[in-house]
């Protein structure tokens, strides 16, 4: 092999371990998951809603063809996320922590709507 070669390939390899370096450090992580309705089916564009523990700078995302969701490039901390679809909300689910360089995994469950009782006419009493 020539030396040129050889101190091409020192040079390729110092640049890759740079890049790794600097993507690590960024310590960024993605949180993704799945939305079901309550009969267990997947949910199509329903909206996710992720926020850190914290309460600030809340992010929204749609879930996709197989009710999927992806929070990529997150900061490494915990995170608190809920979905929303067709009148119905899940449940939060608090402090769901992502690592670094990891991907945290949550289902979430819409909750069934609430249905009010049908009101019954007033009795009337005829004596």
């Amino acid at each position: 092999m020539s030396s040129a070669l050889r101190a091409a390939g020192f040079v390729l390899m110092g640049l890759l371990t740079a890049a790794g370096a600097t993507a690590q450090s960024t310590g960024e992580g993605t949180l993704g998951g799945q939305v079901l309705a309550t009969d267990g089916k997947v949910v199509v564009g329903a909206r996710v809603t992720l926020q850190p523990s914290d309460g600030r700078h809340p992010k929204t995302r749609k879930t996709n063809g197989e009710g999927h969701f992806w929070f990529p490039s997150l900061a490494r901390g915990l995170y608190d996320v809920r979905a929303f679809a067709d009148g119905q909300w899940s449940d939060w689910r608090r402090n769901v922590w992502v690592e670094r360089g990891k991907q945290s995994n949550v289902t979430l469950l819409l909750r069934p709507k609430k249905t009010t009782p049908a009101t019954s006419p007033p009795s009337s009493s005829n004596p």
